[in-house]
């Protein structure tokens, strides 16, 4: 099952949109916001300017899922925005500022998010019955394959080996790592990691963001939730929230291009003499 995608908010529009709130119009624009649960990871792109106009869009989440991944159990994906992450594309090495706000200002989300280089399978989720990164022990019907990395540090119940994780000593919760690198499979047998680059939160605040990360070309994962510890008793799901991407291209140097010019010169010379 896949999530569906969020319709995007468009930040010029914030305001309007909590006037409209105010007149009755909650029910509808929640809808739009609401992120059911799911089984499978899907991703909200925050590049497509019809998905995500402004690279605006919003989900709904926990307020913590985030929490849980730095824990020493980690944490569940779908416990993030029900199993929803969002991703951009950089055609070229950029300054990157993202912002995650709880939208209605209403103080119960605490936001956090990491991000982190690179993408997840189609499908991937958590405990997969295949997951060769971060195989984990459980009954005879969900028997991992061994880890294709294996450092002979920790082995599960089978004798399988991971340099993740200590699978013969700890119950994990999920495979969510908000400090770190961390992987996930799908059903296949596709699997890929996600490389940790930076966190943002969480501050107790209704916004937090990182400014002027600058990021090489290529595809990123942002995973996003509330910061708060997990407990039962304070535990809130659905809470409304904002990410907000903004992209500047970093131009090449003028220098670099005259560098280039050089080169093609020199090589043309050396050419043309050894004629």
């Amino acid at each position: 099952m896949i999530c569906k995608k969020q319709p995007a908010i468009q930040q010029a529009t914030k305001h309007n949109l909590r006037v409209m709130l105010g007149l009755g119009g909650a029910a509808i624009l929640l809808m739009g916001l609401a992120n059911p649960a799911a089984a499978h990871v899907s991703y909200t792109d925050l590049s497509d300017p019809l998905m995500s106009p402004g690279g605006v869009n919003g989900g709904s989440f926990s307020n913590y899922g985030w929490y849980d991944g730095t824990t020493s159990t980690l944490g569940d994906s779908h416990s993030l925005a029900g199993g929803t992450f969002f991703k951009f594309h950089l055609n070229q090495a950029s300054n990157v500022s993202i912002t995650f706000s709880d939208y209605l200002n209403s103080g119960n989300l605490n936001p956090a998010f990491s991000l982190y280089n690179g993408l997840f399978a189609d499908e991937a989720h958590d405990d997969t019955i295949i997951d060769p990164l971060n195989p984990k022990g459980g009954p005879p019907t969900f028997i991992k394959l061994a880890s294709p990395v294996d450092n002979g540090v920790a082995t599960d119940w089978l004798g399988h080996v991971s340099p993740f994780r200590d699978t013969s000593n700890i119950t994990f919760k999920g495979q969510f790592d908000a400090m770190h690198s961390w992987s996930m499979a799908n059903e296949a047998g596709d699997w890929s990691v996600a490389e940790y680059i930076a966190h943002a939160g969480p501050t107790g605040g209704n916004s937090v963001g990182l400014l002027n990360q600058f990021l090489q070309a290529g595809d990123y994962t942002i995973a996003a939730a509330g910061g708060n510890v997990n407990n039962p008793l304070t535990n809130m799901t659905g809470i409304d929230g904002v990410i907000d991407l903004k992209v500047s291209a970093v131009p090449v140097p003028a220098s670099i291009w005259l560098f280039g010019s050089a080169i093609a010169g020199f090589g043309a010379f050396r050419k043309k003499r050894m004629a």
